[in-house]
């Protein structure tokens, strides 16, 4: 039941879609129900919402889940939720993750999404320890989202989650683990990671800056995809734009084939970035920069004339620039 079907009964309350198409699939359905998907616009209760989780408890049977809700508040996970313990894919958005003293993790779980997902540092770190198959994660969030003090740090975080292939982050869970321990090259190897996002961060901030060098140095991973906040207008430091000659000293990118950024300008911290990994990727292939809206055709052509005289430690990369559609 996603945005399609809620908006495909619009005359309708969000009880009355519950109560009256939910409830009656899920009741008549007699065979196991392996996944369950509800996403739901303007819901003033919850309770509805409870019965439907309740149900699913109890058939004991469910391997992926998706919740996605957006209320005016957020929706606390009911104590029968962490019964579901088939889960193998589990996305929520906007709810509460206040796991009860018995719970003992989803063992079986592989995909992880937190969307605006309130938790606290102690409960996120507990929970993906206790999944030890866990394959995918993301966790996007901000200070409303994420509680309490976070002093942990990405070496923490990484020795959690060895089986890792695909890690989306946004600026304030990355600014969080930033905040304890943040080494230019993090000794953990996560052998298995392939593709890396990182979501809505300014170079301008230098946390986000160094943060965005020390995961793409540190890790093999073949795809990066970097989002940029829209129109990121800090000056970047001098101390900080300082590491990328320190990576450029033994950093050798050598798994990377791919890297997408959005929401590219021509700011100086940018462009040395790209920079570095036009010269430190040996089998690049694909480099796909989509521009700020706001940067006009002037600074579009001053993009396209740099990238141009960069160096690049692969013949076969290609250069596309979104903004328009312009290649090199």
């Amino acid at each position: 039941f996603d945005q399609r079907w809620d908006s495909a009964y619009k005359t309708l309350s969000v009880k009355c879609k519950l109560l009256h198409i939910v409830y009656p699939i899920l009741l008549l359905h007699q065979v196991p129900i392996l996944e369950f998907a509800l996403s739901l616009f303007g819901l003033e209760s919850c309770c509805e919402i409870d019965q439907i989780i309740l149900h699913l408890s109890r058939k004991a049977t469910l391997k992926e889940f998706s919740l996605m809700l957006w209320l005016s508040d957020e929706y606390k996970l009911p104590p029968a939720f962490f019964n579901l313990q088939q889960l193998t894919v589990l996305k929520l958005h906007n709810c509460a993750f206040r796991p009860p003293e018995t719970f003992s993790g989803f063992s079986r779980l592989v995909k992880l999404l937190f969307n605006k997902v309130s938790i606290t540092a102690k409960d996120f770190l507990w929970l993906i320890s206790n999944c030890p198959r866990l394959e995918a994660l993301a966790l996007i969030g901000d200070e409303n989202h994420l509680l309490g003090c976070w002093n942990s740090n990405f070496v923490e975080l990484f020795e959690r989650l060895r089986l890792l292939k695909h890690l989306l982050m946004s600026a304030y869970p990355i600014k969080c683990f930033a905040t304890g321990f943040m080494p230019k090259k993090l000794p953990t190897s996560l052998v298995h990671l392939k593709y890396l996002h990182l979501h809505r961060l300014r170079f301008g901030r230098e946390v986000d800056f160094l943060c965005a060098l020390s995961l793409v140095a540190s890790f093999n991973v073949e795809i990066t995809e970097i989002e940029m906040e829209d129109n990121p207008t800090e000056a970047m430091s001098q101390s900080a734009m300082n590491p990328i000659d320190y990576y450029n000293s033994f950093v050798i990118l050598d798994h990377l084939r791919v890297i997408r950024i959005r929401n590219f300008t021509n700011t100086k911290i940018g462009m040395d970035f790209v920079k570095f990994i036009l010269a430190k990727s040996p089998m690049l292939k694909k480099v796909d920069i989509y521009i700020n809206h706001q940067v006009d055709i002037n600074g579009e052509l001053k993009i396209v004339k740099e990238l141009i005289r960069y160096p690049r430690a692969s013949a076969k990369a290609e250069i596309m620039i979104k903004k328009p559609t312009l290649s090199i």
